[in-house]
């Protein structure tokens, strides 16, 4: 296996906007396409990407994004698995009881098959790795739309629609 090394030098070095959404609280689909969108700005328009962002016990965003520039359009065997396993690691380290959500960015001449793919993969990946995934967004010039919902025990307020998340 090769080793791993996440770019530090990437779509993820203009986030000073980060310390100022740090602690906010995210605990509705709504609310996580919103604070996705607010970080991930202008790169929705860039080349396909993946974010991930964690939230602490009380779900509310702590100050870390993890930004993988240049994502292909279906997920590489495996990668899911690397990523959920490096996810759980920070988790048990800065977040223990907290969560995941995962955003699929960028202008990216993709589907909603492509999409699903990347979804079901790292829904599968973050069962196995034991990381509560809570949603899993799309950000692009399309605009948002959620693909996996909390489930109705996480979300206050709003009950999962069987079509989906759209949003605005």
């Amino acid at each position: 296996m090769t080793p791993r090394h996440w770019d530090a030098h990437g779509p993820d070095d203009d986030l000073a906007d980060l310390a100022g959404l740090a602690g906010t609280p995210i605990r509705s689909p709504t609310e996580a396409s919103r604070v996705l969108r607010l970080l991930v700005g202008p790169e929705s328009r860039g080349p396909a990407a993946l974010w991930c962002v964690l939230l602490d016990a009380d779900d509310r965003l702590l100050p870390f994004v993890l930004a993988i520039s240049d994502r292909p359009l279906a997920p590489d065997a495996g990668f899911a698995d690397l990523l959920c396993d490096d996810l759980a690691s920070l988790l048990e380290h800065h977040a223990v009881g907290g969560s995941v959500v995962a955003a699929l960015v960028g202008d990216a001449d993709e589907d909603v098959c492509d999409q699903l793919t990347w979804s079901t993969a790292l829904e599968r990946s973050a069962e196995r790795a034991g990381v509560p995934l809570a949603a899993v967004v799309t950000v692009g010039p399309h605009g948002p739309t959620v693909l996996v919902p909390w489930t109705p025990s996480r979300c206050a307020g709003e009950e999962p629609d069987p079509g989906g998340w759209p949003e605005g």
